[in-house]
């Protein structure tokens, strides 16, 4: 299982005094530290150095992102998908969570890459009944570092073995 992050290392991420975060922090921590684990499959860190920042990235990112949309739950939480006034109409997008349980892009740039880099398991998938391919991947050979693009991927390149 993961540890997660500590407050004061979501203060240092975020650039606000540990002091500003109220007792929610360490539950989103929490929560994005679980998404994580859920989304990527890891059970424990990478031991790869730069591996192991950018997990921590991508939890204190989203673990940020959860805290921030807090005081917004029972407006994100509505049933209503769509409202239109006058003239004016709009329609809520998906919640970040259900993106992120997903395997969706969320749109926060540490989560969504350290899930294209970090996921355990094939890189070309069904979704939804559509095929899909994950983002590229960096294959580390000996020490060759080998970027894959989708066709390789889909063409069985990525059995290269890494280590």
């Amino acid at each position: 299982m993961l540890t997660p992050p500590t407050v004061a290392q979501l203060a240092t991420f975020t650039g606000h005094t540990e002091a500003s975060f109220t007792g929610y922090a360490t539950e989103t921590l929490a929560q994005a530290t679980f998404l994580f684990s859920i989304v990527t499959g890891l059970d424990e860190y990478p031991t790869d150095p730069d591996e192991l920042q950018l997990a921590h990235y991508a939890i204190l990112e989203m673990a940020y992102r959860i805290y921030l949309e807090q005081p917004n739950a029972t407006v994100l939480a509505s049933p209503y998908n769509s409202e239109t006034i006058g003239s004016y109409s709009y329609s809520k997008g998906s919640s970040l969570t259900a993106q992120a349980r997903s395997g969706s892009r969320t749109g926060l740039f540490w989560w969504d890459l350290a899930v294209a880099q970090l996921a355990l398991g094939d890189q070309l998938g069904v979704n939804h009944g559509s095929i899909h391919l994950i983002e590229p991947a960096i294959v580390v050979a000996g020490e060759d570092r080998v970027l894959l693009g989708p066709l390789d991927v889909a063409a069985g390149a990525g059995d290269v073995p890494i280590g």
